[in-house]
């Protein structure tokens, strides 16, 4: 085993290529324009009502903005009246028809801003 082969010369550096302007300088570029860009951020209008349940729920107030939790009026709603009919007609007794008055599932949730004070909506149940 012997040495390597020895390596062959290179020259230095290639050769540039040639200039794309001839023997002409290029011209001169013009100073960059400045442009001003104004941002305006939009307050985009919620998706929908919020998804409301038949307790408080946290919510967005869309009047005051607010993060709140919801205050909650039960109000009676023609269910509510239905039920209790139905309930003194086949009890037979007037009693039982107080019974849906006083059970949140068959009254209407509506829920309030506690800040402000507004309407967020209601709930059915179902």
């Amino acid at each position: 085993m012997g040495l390597p082969p020895p390596y062959e010369q290179m020259p230095p550096n290639p050769v540039p290529p040639p200039s794309y302007f001839g023997n002409d300088p290029p011209p001169p570029e013009d100073p960059p324009r400045t442009r001003t860009i104004v941002v305006t951020q939009i307050r985009e209008p919620p998706l929908g009502p919020p998804k409301l349940g038949p307790g408080p729920t946290g919510a967005s107030c869309p009047t005051c903005n607010k993060s709140i939790v919801t205050r909650v009026d039960y109000v009676p709603n023609n269910r509510t009246h239905i039920v209790s009919a139905a309930l003194c007609v086949l009890a037979g007794c007037c009693c039982g028809c107080f019974l849906p008055y006083c059970m949140k599932s068959c009254r209407t949730a509506n829920h309030y801003c506690p800040a402000c004070k507004a309407f967020i909506g209601s709930y059915q149940p179902s």
